[in-house]
């Protein structure tokens, strides 16, 4: 019985001091949570979101793509690349050299060749600020003019955009790593017209699609346009019902400008 009574006690001794070294680790971790982490693994830290437009300002704006970017329609002739710059300029007190490459009535393929051309390249390597417009007259030329839309044309020249649009970004990342690069994406031209059913849809899947391609390069921004126009086409399309009017491309300067604040 004696023997007995020692064992119990030595048992419960035991597991008495096996409950106060559970207890003082548990109090030592929750003191320091980190003893838990292997010691040669370094903490993960959300990686640095940088900033649209440097510190220091913008020194140079290239401006690439179609009439939007050269401007079609505007009263003033700057389109929205100009009225950009025009505020950056008065924003950090100084001039900013401004290139504006577009061409009128240029599609993909076009941009996607004119980006291969010395020259071109040149100015892009010392731009800050890089603006480009591009897939309305690849959507929306075979209409001829016409609000007659042909599914199987569009889906082709969608398809063909795709691919094109992918390459444009990449080539102007490989000539510049750091500029922000600026895409503005298209509006529907025939949101009041009897054609607004077909081309709703196929406006809307574009610019997703776009914003997905850019996600994937770093410092290029999508910015929306299509709320600007919907149901304000008279309002802020130019007479020739395609390209905006001088108010149609303040707001798109504005919206492009909110984005890179």
């Amino acid at each position: 019985m004696r023997t007995s009574g020692q064992l119990l006690w030595r048992t419960a001794g035991l597991l008495s001091l096996v409950s106060f070294l559970l207890f003082a680790t548990g109090f030592v971790l929750a003191l320091n949570p980190q003893q838990l982490a292997p010691a040669k693994e370094a903490v993960p830290t959300a990686p640095e979101k940088a900033a649209p437009v440097p510190a220091e300002g913008i020194r140079k704006v290239v401006a690439l793509g179609d009439s939007l970017t050269r401007g079609a329609g505007d009263a003033n002739g700057q389109g929205y690349a100009g009225l950009v710059r025009q505020v950056l300029e008065k924003k950090f007190g100084k001039p900013i050299s401004f290139s504006n490459l577009a061409i009128n009535g240029q599609e993909s393929p076009d941009l996607v060749k004119q980006l291969g051309q010395e020259q071109v390249k040149a100015q892009l390597a010392e731009a800050n600020l890089i603006l480009f417009t591009i897939g309305g007259n690849d959507l929306f030329s075979q209409t001829g003019g016409l609000y007659t839309i042909d599914a199987k044309k569009l889906a082709a020249a969608t398809k063909t955009l795709t691919a094109n649009y992918e390459e444009i970004i990449r080539q102007i990342r490989a000539v510049n790593k750091q500029a922000t690069i600026v895409y503005t994406s298209l509006y529907n031209p025939f949101g009041d017209t009897y054609a607004s059913a077909e081309t709703i849809q196929p406006v809307l899947d574009w610019n997703h699609t776009a914003a997905g391609i850019a996600a994937k390069y770093p410092r290029v921004i999508v910015v929306p346009t299509y709320d600007l126009f919907v149901n304000k086409e008279k309002t802020y399309l130019y007479a020739d019902h395609f390209h905006p009017n001088t108010a149609g491309y303040e707001r798109i300067a504005q919206r492009i400008l909110q984005a890179l604040d």
